[in-house]
């Protein structure tokens, strides 16, 4: 090949690159700064959805336990499940404790470190949420309460019904 036409076909590639150049550049000045929404098929956020419940939750995540709290006073906490072992010492109406096991009339606690017996009958198991100082509230399930509070008002319209049904009967 001439001298002159290896320098044709460099001059030529080298202008091919500087157009590329030049291009990208304008490309990345010009680009939106916003990015688009591109809507997405329904059957497609299904699937996104039920990958999403599997993960845990990042910064709001539910921590729920099963907490025991005293029903009476001065309940008798014990080392074993039953009356022969040794009283640790006592709880009251409103102290709650961490669950560890229900036995059939004993239910296993977290006394002062320890794992310790309460008699079942002066106590309910109930679930709790963590909170971020530390602390525990009850837990509501909003669909249950929800689901309940239709119930309470189906109640309250056959109450009403029967009331009316029987003025009709006396006048």
């Amino acid at each position: 090949m001439k001298k002159s036409t290896l320098n044709a076909i460099m001059q030529g590639v080298i202008i091919v690159l500087v157009i590329a150049i030049v291009f990208v550049t304008i490309k990345l000045i010009i680009r939106p700064d916003e990015v688009e929404v591109v809507e997405i098929p329904s059957e497609s956020v299904s699937e996104v959805e039920s990958v999403s419940e599997s993960e845990p939750e990042s910064e709001a995540e539910l921590v729920i336990e099963q907490r025991v709290r005293m029903t009476s006073d001065n309940i008798n906490v014990r080392s074993g499940p039953g009356t022969d072992y040794e009283r640790l010492g006592s709880a009251y109406i409103g102290y709650d404790f961490e669950f560890v096991e229900q036995l059939e009339e004993w239910t296993k606690i977290v006394y002062d470190g320890k794992m310790a017996y309460v008699y079942s009958e002066y106590v309910e198991v109930i679930p709790m949420v963590l909170q971020e100082d530390g602390s525990y509230a009850e837990y509501v399930d909003l669909e249950e309460s929800a689901a309940e509070g239709e119930n309470a008002s189906e109640d309250v319209s056959d109450n009403e019904n029967a009331d009316d049904a029987s003025e009709e009967k006396e006048d």
